[in-house]
């Protein structure tokens, strides 16, 4: 089996896009200037304009990694050849310090199919605070129910740990002592690190 995912893995082409005349198809991204596009029958391409390195991955339903690389650049876009790949459920994540979506990509009977009830996503949240210390976490995302929220002081020892759904959470520090804390917010398979400070 480990030799049949290595055989995968090495069959799996990264192509950069040359070709023109291929459709972009929109998302309905929360993510500014990232696009994920079907390009053949089991080809995708994803179109990135950030302005820092994204990190791309595809894997498997069972979590085993069988592409991993980086996209740079204002604008650029790469092409991933599905064609050794059996039918079954895959998944081409993307992200950087400020965003991170998933994408399920399913083969069956030989064809790629991309749905957006597939697509999740996460923009960093923004983390304010507000009478005596209370924050409010807002974390923009689509098709992710539940983020969990642990919050650390300076010496990195874990003061509270929690966790919300919907974009919004609110928490009471009131009890905390003053000082510097780092917050680790996102959903299971990406967090995001911001600091808030706290004075009574």
């Amino acid at each position: 089996m480990k030799q049949i995912r290595l055989s995968i893995a090495v069959l799996l082409s990264v192509l950069s896009v040359a070709g023109a005349g291929v459709a972009k198809a929109d998302t309905g991204s929360l993510v500014e200037g990232v696009k994920i596009a079907k390009a053949d029958q089991k080809k995708v391409r994803i179109y990135t304009q950030a302005n820092a390195p994204v990190d791309v991955t595809i894997a498997d339903a069972d979590g085993n990694v069988l592409y991993k690389g980086a996209l740079s650049g204002k604008k650029h876009s790469a092409s991933f050849d599905l064609n050794s790949l059996p039918d079954g459920q895959y998944y081409l994540t993307a992200g950087n310090k400020s965003w991170w979506l998933s994408q399920g990509l399913n083969i069956k009977d030989n064809a790629l199919n991309i749905e957006d009830r597939n697509l999740q996503q996460v923009v960093q949240p923004t983390i304010t605070t507000y009478n005596n210390n209370k924050v409010e976490v807002v974390m923009p995302a689509k098709n992710v129910d539940d983020a969990n929220v642990a919050i650390y002081d300076a010496q990195n020892v874990l003061v509270h740990t929690g966790s919300f759904s919907g974009p919004v959470g609110r928490f009471d520090l009131s009890a905390l002592p003053d000082g510097s804390y780092t917050f680790v917010v996102g959903p299971e398979q990406k967090q995001f690190v911001t600091r808030v400070g706290i004075k009574h």
